[in-house]
């Protein structure tokens, strides 16, 4: 996932992988790209109970109080709090808006773990390149699940409530 993030008027990229571990939790690499170079961070979700987040960060554990409000996110750390506007990043939007039409079927999968919070297809429907198949909030982000080519929804494993895992085959379009 790739995102734009603004923190006093310095702008920054932020890449977030997700990363297979034989250790409980999410766990991700996080590249960050700003006017003072660039950083990796290693990052193992511990726990969450609701906005109070323990992270593992490049193995150290840290505390953070992270809230969501639209595009705005606040965090709470080391008794400091960051407002960061965060935004995907225009060629990511782009990317999304346009997709490109493909010939075979198409098998999607969940890129990361999230809660599934509405399914706008069922299967036998006919959808279009581009239409919004579903909603999944991950990281206290939504993020629409679109279509990649016209055709049938012959295979909708989700439903609204439930939660997903990386890999996990949503949906398939014939």
């Amino acid at each position: 996932m790739k995102l734009e993030a603004s923190y006093n008027n310095r702008t920054y990229a932020i890449e977030l992988e997700t990363k297979k571990s034989s250790e409980p939790g999410s766990h991700f690499d996080i590249k960050i790209q700003g006017p003072d170079g660039e950083q990796v961070l290693s990052v193992r979700v511990v726990s969450r109970a609701q906005d109070h987040w323990t992270l593992e960060i490049d193995g150290q554990i840290e505390d953070l109080l992270i809230s969501r409000q639209r595009e705005e996110v606040l965090i709470d750390w080391k008794n400091r709090t960051f407002i960061v506007q965060i935004g995907r990043l225009k060629e990511k939007r782009l990317s999304d808006s346009v997709p490109t039409e493909t010939q075979r079927a198409a098998a999607l999968t969940a890129q990361m773990t999230g809660k599934v919070i509405s399914v706008l297809a069922n299967e036998g429907e006919e959808v279009k390149v581009g239409q919004g198949l579903a909603i999944i909030e991950a990281m206290k982000m939504q993020n629409e699940l679109k279509s990649p080519k016209s055709g049938m929804v012959i295979r909708c494993n989700i439903r609204e409530g439930e939660t997903v895992n990386t890999g996990d085959l949503l949906f398939e379009i014939d």
